[in-house]
């Protein structure tokens, strides 16, 4: 019979520990804590060179080719991972100036529809061309994909900056169709 108490008295102890010990587990519907966004698909519109042009300097050849492509991604996040899709060319003929060595710091949206791409300085070295296309691939990809972006800010390690590569001014937001 006391033998019996003992494992009763075990036994409540333990089923109380264990409600003691979830509490808190999980997230309910009257949750204090942040709720994490979900992942959502966007169909997005990537600028690549044309390589073809780039070889050849043919002005009667487009110097950007369109790639039309899927990116799921959450909602904070989608600004930057469409432009590190820009690191990789989907087919042969595109081509892209922004490699590895590129690296974004931030992409946001400021003030509804200026998108501020902070660029990392390390990395930002090349050309006119080099410079040009860099600009050209990242500003044509945010615009023709993102409705509410209107016009690309650049920074480079978190404040203005006047050029990327010292060849283009960046001193002031780029528009669509800016070359």
């Amino acid at each position: 019979m006391k033998r019996k108490r003992i494992l009763l008295i075990l036994l409540c102890v333990s089923l109380i520990f264990g409600m003691v010990g979830l509490t808190g587990c999980g997230k309910g519907q009257g949750s204090d804590g942040p709720s994490i966004p979900e992942d959502q698909t966007y169909q997005i519109t990537l600028f690549f060179a044309n390589e073809k042009y780039i070889a050849t300097g043919d002005e009667s050849l487009e110097k950007f080719m369109v790639y039309q492509s899927e990116l799921t991604s959450r909602p904070g996040d989608v600004y930057l991972d469409a432009l590190e899709l820009l690191k990789s060319p989907p087919e042969e003929g595109y081509g892209t100036v922004i490699t590895d060595s590129i690296k974004f710091n931030d992409v946001y949206l400021k003030d509804g529809d200026t998108a501020v791409v902070d660029l990392d300085s390390n990395g930002l070295n090349g050309g006119s061309l080099d410079e040009t296309f860099l600009i050209s691939q990242i500003v044509d990809t945010l615009i023709n994909t993102f409705s509410e972006i209107k016009q690309v800010q650049f920074l480079v390690d978190g404040e203005a900056a006047e050029s990327l590569m010292g060849h283009v001014d960046a001193s002031e937001p780029f528009t669509k169709d800016l070359f």
